[in-house]
């Protein structure tokens, strides 16, 4: 607890903690539905379960990091740190589940794009596409599938979803000093 209510703490310390945490967590589930087939015999109609488990981390994530500061800090916080504590935990963990997507598409199932890519081929195959443009279609794919493109996505992708669940928690858990104290 601040015991000095002229200085706010750090907020980079719990940023980084639950923003590896959320990685971590969405990397072991990751591995367990790939390693699990639930991936391979994943429904669309079931594409909702695993949206709304999504949104259920993010939020969770950010009350667990957001009320954590506000304790650190007297009971006190301003929106625009709660936003601000959403954003870097956001970009810890997108940093975070971008390494580990890297690692597994690089080290543990070198197979995946080509995998992946082998099922676009078939869908483009099935639209119609002639061979020289699954061809040309092939070589940008192939550069947006790769490690290095997904890491980039993933830190961004991850960015602005915690800090768009950041503006509804930060406006739940903001709670600041009255002008009176």
């Amino acid at each position: 607890m601040n015991t000095n209510n002229s200085e706010s703490p750090s907020y980079a310390i719990i940023c980084l903690k639950w923003g590896l945490i959320a990685s971590l967590i969405t990397f072991l589930v990751t591995l367990t539905s790939k390693f699990t087939g639930l991936q391979n015999d994943f429904q669309e109609d079931l594409g909702w379960v695993s949206s709304l488990g999504s949104i259920v981390l993010v939020v969770s994530i950010l009350y667990l990091a957001i009320r954590e500061y506000r304790q650190d800090n007297g009971g006190y916080l301003a929106y625009s740190t709660a936003l601000g504590i959403s954003s870097l935990t956001g970009v810890i963990a997108g940093l975070g589940g971008g390494l580990f997507n890297y690692i597994y598409m690089t080290f543990i199932d070198q197979g995946v794009m080509e995998r992946q890519m082998e099922l676009v081929r078939e869908k483009w195959e099935e639209q119609g596409l002639s061979a020289s443009q699954i061809a040309q279609a092939e070589k940008m794919s192939s550069f947006m599938m790769g490690p290095g493109f997904q890491f980039v996505t993933v830190v961004l992708v991850t960015l602005i979803i915690y800090f768009i669940f950041g503006l509804i928690v930060s406006g739940i858990l903001k709670k600041e000093k009255s002008i009176f104290e």
